[in-house]
């Protein structure tokens, strides 16, 4: 494909994207899916374009939009809102992480026949949900804060559980010895060092950046030092996307110290406003080509593992309205309650870690690519779909009508 070509493409799905926001309103289908289903035709299904043809610069391309997609949603939540919604947050997390690296690594081992150790790397690198894929689609329904809350902190927290599992247990497929201890240390490490980098450089941040305001427009040093942050933290062998998150949070919040004697350097909340339509426009179109992206690396290599991917994802969305209905706190619609209980996609995390196996040369390295990508994409049509039709008519899935009736009449304290 000529440069000119690749430019108008370019174009034309970001007319598209905004083609397909407006045809939401009517569809209540995620522009996600549409997205990645005309990735899918660019790249699988007419071989226009080929994963190859990004070369090594498809790989930063999904780092940044992950940088920007949890900055600019750190930006909008609230603290107060945040403190309530981690308990619901991180308990939905833990209990939906073990209970899909549980079904997907059993049936990776029973009907893949992938070896325990692999299906059991399998199950953990799919056990979270993508904030990638999720943050977007909340955003676009315009989900209740406290339900978006819970959900937005579910994934990136997520995330953290599936990278360092799944690399620990990489390190077992290639050694054959698996120790919990080093893994269990390394999550919690890497979830407190990143987080605590993040809101001291955001308390740091929101000082500095009340002075460049007097000297010019600060729209591209916010985006350096969002990716100087994740780069850095990543480099030290941490979760740069927590550090980003809690970034964009402490930037977003640094106004309510104004209340303190310490509120004269902080930069007041009328002042991110602009900065934060900016960073709504940059991310919209950055994920716009991030779904596309996706769709483009899409393998159809048999029927067998998306057959295998859609009985693992039906059984999940099974039991994960049990444990909303068990583990989230707090007063919702029965929309969001609906739409939290089918809010299990799979993205980024799982299609970098699923080529490891087969970089290193292992034998159950091309099963377990083949059915992650298949996991990638039947995850995400399901979820969309159900999410979709929710949308349009709530009902009760695990007594969640009953539990939004109850939460009516009073709030529930986590």
């Amino acid at each position: 494909m000529d440069a000119s070509a690749v430019i108008i493409a370019l174009g034309l799905l970001i007319f598209s994207a905004y083609l397909f926001n407006g045809l939401f309103s009517y569809t209540r289908i995620p522009n996600v899916l549409l997205l990645l289903l005309a990735g899918i035709l660019f790249g699988p299904v007419t071989g226009w374009v080929e994963p190859a043809d990004f070369g090594q610069v498809g790989p930063i391309f999904t780092s940044i939009t992950l940088v920007l997609i949890l900055f600019e949603s750190g930006t909008k939540l609230q603290l107060s809102e945040v403190a309530r919604s981690m308990g619901s947050a991180t308990l939905l997390t833990v209990f939906h992480f073990l209970v899909t690296a549980a079904v997907a690594g059993g049936i990776a081992y029973g009907l893949a026949h992938v070896p325990p150790i692999g299906a059991a790397f399998f199950g953990c690198i799919v056990g979270g949900t993508s904030s990638a894929i999720v943050i977007p689609i909340v955003n676009q329904l315009g989900m209740d804060a406290r339900g978006g809350a819970i959900l937005l902190l579910e994934s990136a927290l997520s995330d953290v559980l599936c990278l360092v599992t799944g690399l620990s247990l990489l390190s077992a497929m290639e050694e054959g010895v698996f120790h919990l201890g080093p893994v269990l240390l390394g999550i919690l490490r890497s979830f407190l060092i990143a987080l605590v980098a993040g809101i001291v450089l955001g308390l740091i941040w929101s000082v500095v950046i009340k002075w460049i305001r007097r000297m010019q427009t600060p729209l591209f040093s916010n985006l350096a030092m969002v990716l100087l942050l994740y780069g850095a933290v990543e480099k030290l062998g941490f979760n740069g996307g927590i550090a980003v998150l809690g970034f964009g949070i402490t930037l977003g919040n640094a106004h309510l110290l104004g209340k303190t004697s310490m509120g004269k350097w902080f930069a007041s909340q009328e002042l991110l406003l602009g900065e934060r339509e900016f960073f709504a426009e940059l991310a919209f179109i950055i994920q716009t080509y991030f779904f596309v992206y996706v769709g483009i690396h899409m393998q159809f290599a048999g029927w067998t593992p998306y057959l295998t991917a859609l009985l693992i994802v039906v059984l999940i969305l099974v039991m994960r309205p049990f444990i909303v209905r068990m583990l989230v706190r707090g007063k919702m619609p029965l929309k969001d309650l609906d739409t939290m209980a089918f809010m299990a996609p799979k993205g980024l995390v799982p299609a970098i870690l699923a080529s490891l196996p087969l970089q290193r040369g292992l034998a159950q390295g091309k099963p377990i690519q083949d059915l992650t990508y298949a996991m990638i994409f039947i995850s995400i049509l399901v979820c969309t779909l159900l999410i979709a039709f929710v949308q349009r008519h709530p009902f009760s899935v695990a007594g969640l009508k009953r539990k939004a009736k109850e939460e009516e009449s009073k709030e529930v304290k986590w």
